[in-house]
């Protein structure tokens, strides 16, 4: 997933004619890693239900965790505030829902009904989305380029990665239902679920082709519709066969976000 980051990172990079450097891929991959690490800090004991061995790995280390994702944070920061404050107060934005998805706060008990933002259907999916959807505007800022493309590929970004939240979601119900979070498998079933995923996709392909079509996005741009069906590729074997879930969701359902860079980089080069 912090690959992932770095991926998008460059792939929005790109879509302006910027060279990624190495400290912004460094950064995209600090703060993921140490957003996903505290998140399984956090989550251990219900992480054992879905996935035993990963939480038997990290069981054993549970004392380095708080020390890596403090690390990651604490390098990131300091790269970011002497880069620019600009940058550095637009990082605090994804700090705030990492601790509050994670963590979470007594007064969301009143707004949502529960502690932390994961706990909350719908909530959880969204607040993921939207985090790597600022992707976009940290690059812009980072770069001290704001334009609309940016902003505008948010809202793709925020439609693959609710895609991507759904499914895991999918592969959770067990532990979800058994700690009590509501998600959309555990409330509405897993094959409604899927329903609801092919939806979304076929919604960021649309969103996707109407920009091109209104020149608000370069027209290589197209090459990103192919996730959308890769997508619907790897879910179709999910349903066919749920004991292939793990795999499914940890190297091919993460693994898109890992070939954007490249993927939007071949189609600016081929596509006229």
């Amino acid at each position: 997933m912090a690959l992932g980051t770095v991926s998008i990172a460059a792939f929005c990079s790109f879509l302006i004619n910027r060279t990624p450097t190495f400290t912004l891929l460094l950064l995209a991959y600090l703060f993921s890693y140490g957003a996903y690490t505290l998140d399984r800090s956090v989550e251990m004991e219900k992480d054992s239900l879905a996935n035993p061995e990963r939480t038997s790995y990290l069981r054993a280390r549970k004392k380095l965790l708080p020390f890596i994702f403090g690390t990651c944070f604490a390098i990131g920061y300091l790269l970011a505030f002497f880069h620019s404050l600009q940058f550095f107060f637009g990082l605090l934005v994804p700090l705030l829902l990492s601790f509050l998805y994670s963590l979470g706060s007594k007064k969301l008990v009143r707004v949502l009904g529960a502690k932390r933002l994961k706990e909350s259907l719908l909530v959880k999916n969204i607040v993921i989305s939207l985090a790597w959807s600022l992707i976009p505007f940290l690059v812009g800022l980072y770069f001290g380029f704001l334009v609309p493309t940016l902003l505008l590929i948010g809202g793709f970004i925020f439609l693959r990665l609710l895609v991507n939240t759904i499914f895991f979601d999918a592969r959770d119900v067990a532990g979800d239902a058994a700690s009590g979070v509501r998600t959309i498998p555990v409330v509405y079933g897993t094959f409604a679920s899927f329903r609801i995923m092919t939806l979304i996709d076929i919604c960021s392909a649309l969103y996707v082709s109407a920009l091109v079509a209104l020149r608000l996005l370069p027209i290589y741009s197209l090459v990103m519709i192919g996730f959308t069906l890769y997508s619907v590729l790897y879910r179709h074997a999910g349903l066919k066969d749920f004991s292939r879930l793990d795999v499914l969701c940890d190297v091919v359902g993460d693994g898109e976000y890992a070939l954007w860079g490249a993927v939007l980089l071949v189609g600016k080069f081929f596509i006229v």
